[in-house]
């Protein structure tokens, strides 16, 4: 069943309307036996046009619903001619009406049938008119009847040509469409899909489009936007209206312009924004296109860009001193322990001399930690067993002044873990985190150390990353850090611990990004800290 053509439903009350005006015809004009004869003939067409709308209703085949309407109308045609006048009545020409329906709904085969019948309905009307036979012995008479059947046959022909061709078109209309559909679809997948905002405008000003990360950065509801003048849809991004409006009015597109977006909860993000004009083939311009980018991120790496160079210029600078204080202060601490042996100090002497010693070596560690950071490399990757390399950290940890009787530090490994990875400074960066961890609890607690794969991030709510294929982990349940001091942790010279020279953090850091990953803490005070390093597996 093709759907180029009128529907079941439409033909039946179509035809209903054609039994009325075939009735008021006839009462208007008819002798009173054809009259009454053709009142009954419709009464009965209306009572069948409800059994056929119950047929349809029901969902019955539609195909054969047609056939038998078509086949009963041919039948109540002949009658409707047989008691309006017989050969001369002038509704003979309804014969056209089942063929055009038979041939245009189900066939060219349904309406040559259709037109095979009305040619015997003509026959019989020949038959039983007065003086038949020798009407039909007449040369006119059958001439009409070849001429009714070339007639019938013409428009079955041309009916069912045109319907298989309207079907055809039909098909390929809808092959057409889904085509598009699809497209139209795929395109929109892919617009929504970039993290780059996306807005067209057409030459009227109207919002044509807006991807979803364009909602997102301007913080409009797309179905707020999209089909609105862009003053109206973007009236609280005034900064990116002015941009519109200029691409628009001078036919100016922009490569580059940044502005502001203000946020509802306070806040503002900076945007990256270029536009360029939309022309036909014929160039005529027909809107905007604005592409837009959140350069919140941009911005951060800029600055840590910026910071690394800055750090990394002191740390060259600081190992550069840090060399060449080393060398006197070998001299001096050299030099008070020689002279502690050989006197005998007495008093305050005694103090000094311990003093200048112990001062002495402290600043030894700083200068140490000052070379440490200023050369750190990530040279000499190996393949490590990182699950071992915890439990002996674990066990060089427990032999550190700050492990307590009242201090439990738990190693939890299960697996296997393999990492490439310089061995000697990874030791050092997890046994700093370590020690940092047992003297940051306060009393009773417990360092939990943990090496995780990459397949067990999502159970312990990791993130990983690009190049992340391990994770080793450090808890404790100690004070913690406070909100405002998290971003500064990692920060060289600085530090809260006592005595501590600042660069412990700083050096872990620097380590971690050597070998390409990354560090990540979680903290809240009161309630302890987790250091996560993601490194390569």
């Amino acid at each position: 069943m093709r759907e180029s053509f009128p529907r079941t439903k439409t033909v039946i009350v179509a035809r209903l309307l054609v039994v009325v005006v075939i009735v008021l015809t006839a009462l208007i004009g008819g002798s009173d036996v054809g009259r009454f004869a053709i009142v009954i003939l419709g009464v009965i067409a209306a009572a069948l046009t409800v059994v056929y709308l119950l047929w349809h209703a029901s969902g019955g085949r539609p195909r054969l619903l047609m056939l038998v309407q078509c086949a009963v109308d041919v039948i109540f045609i002949t009658l409707l001619a047989y008691f309006s006048g017989g050969l001369g009545s002038p509704f003979k020409l309804l014969y056209f009406l089942p063929v055009i329906v038979a041939a245009g709904w189900l066939g060219l085969g349904a309406g040559l049938a259709a037109a095979g019948g009305a040619v015997a309905g003509h026959i019989v009307l020949t038959l039983t008119g007065p003086s038949s036979w020798s009407y039909l012995m007449e040369s006119g008479a059958v001439a009409e009847i070849a001429t009714l059947f070339i007639s019938l046959l013409l428009v079955a022909l041309l009916e069912g040509h045109l319907a298989r061709k309207a079907g055809e078109s039909e098909d390929k209309l809808t092959v057409t469409r889904s085509e598009l559909d699809t497209a139209e679809l795929r395109i929109a997948d892919i617009l929504d899909g970039i993290s780059s905002g996306l807005v067209l405008v057409d030459s009227e000003g109207t919002v044509a489009y807006l991807n979803r990360a364009g909602e997102a950065i301007l913080g409009v509801p797309g179905e707020g936007a999209r089909g609105r003048d862009y003053r109206l849809g973007f009236a609280d991004v005034p900064a990116f209206c002015e941009r519109i409006a200029a691409a628009l009015d001078a036919g100016r597109p922009e490569v580059r312009a940044e502005f502001f977006v203000k946020r509802r909860g306070g806040g503002s993000t900076p945007v990256g924004l270029s536009t360029s004009i939309l022309r036909s083939v014929e160039g005529e311009d027909r809107g905007v296109i604005a592409i837009f980018q959140d350069l919140t991120e941009a911005r951060h790496m800029e600055e840590r860009l910026r910071h690394d160079d800055r750090l990394s210029a002191l740390g060259e600078f600081a190992a550069g001193v840090a060399h060449e204080i080393r060398n006197p202060l070998y001299a001096i601490k050299g030099s008070i322990d020689l002279l502690k042996e050989t006197i005998e100090p007495r008093g305050d002497e005694v103090r000094l001399i311990e003093l200048v010693s112990r001062e002495a070596d402290r600043l030894n560690t700083l200068l140490q930690d000052v070379l440490q950071y200023g050369r750190m490399e990530s040279s000499d990757r190996e393949s490590v067993r990182l699950d071992a390399l915890v439990r002996e950290v674990a066990e060089i940890a427990r032999q550190h002044p700050a492990m307590v009787p009242t201090t439990d530090l738990v190693v939890e490994v299960t697996d296997e873990v393999e990492g490439m990875v310089n061995a000697e400074q990874i030791r050092r960066a997890l046994l700093n985190l370590t020690i940092n961890a047992l003297e940051a609890i306060e009393g009773e607690g417990r360092v939990r150390l943990s090496v995780v794969p990459e397949s067990g991030f999502a159970a312990r709510g990791l993130a990983g990353g690009s190049g992340c294929g391990v994770a080793l982990i450090v808890e404790d349940t100690g004070h913690g850090i406070p909100a405002d001091g998290k971003d500064e942790v990692f920060q060289p010279f600085r530090t809260t611990k006592k005595g501590g020279t600042g660069l412990g953090l700083a050096i872990v850091d620097k380590t971690v990004q050597a070998h390409g990953g990354r560090i990540a803490v979680v903290s809240e005070p009161g309630k302890g800290s987790r250091f996560i390093m993601y490194l390569p597996g």
